[in-house]
């Protein structure tokens, strides 16, 4: 999927209630976009997760993008800062360190564009029906 193909894009603020922001929004974007089933909350779960990544450790505005390509659903989550995301050894009592691993288990690919501006950590899941059908209405 190309960057090309986001069709949502908003700035949250560098503050803990942008994760709970940031769910309503891909929420809001599956019910548009006809999304349904338990990829919903992969997606939710998965966006919750960078987004509070990128508040923690970007310390800058939070972009978050969405978009799909067939019966792929890709989100994007963008900060200032180009230092990559790193994966912790879990620690089975430590209340956070899970994001990276709950986005390799769960998504059907990952990655990270990094340019002079920041990096995107992105993730794309595939939806149950393809392609994922537009529940927009015509008047």
């Amino acid at each position: 999927m190309s960057v090309t193909n986001w069709s949502s894009e908003t700035t949250l603020a560098p503050d803990p209630t942008s994760s709970r922001a940031a769910r309503r929004i891909v929420a809001d974007w599956c019910i548009r976009e006809g999304v349904i089933g338990d990829v919903v909350d992969t997606l939710l779960l998965l966006t919750a997760e960078l987004v509070t990544n990128a508040v923690l450790h970007g310390r800058s505005e939070v972009v978050l993008r969405i978009g799909r390509a067939g019966h792929r659903v890709r989100v994007g989550v963008g900060d200032e800062n180009t230092r990559l995301p790193q994966r912790r050894d879990l620690d089975p009592d430590a209340l956070n360190g899970r994001g990276i691993a709950l986005v390799e288990a769960l998504a059907d690919a990952h990655g990270v564009d990094v340019d002079a501006l920041g990096k995107t950590v992105w993730f794309d899941v595939t939806t149950a029906h393809a392609p994922v059908r537009s529940a927009r209405v015509s008047a």
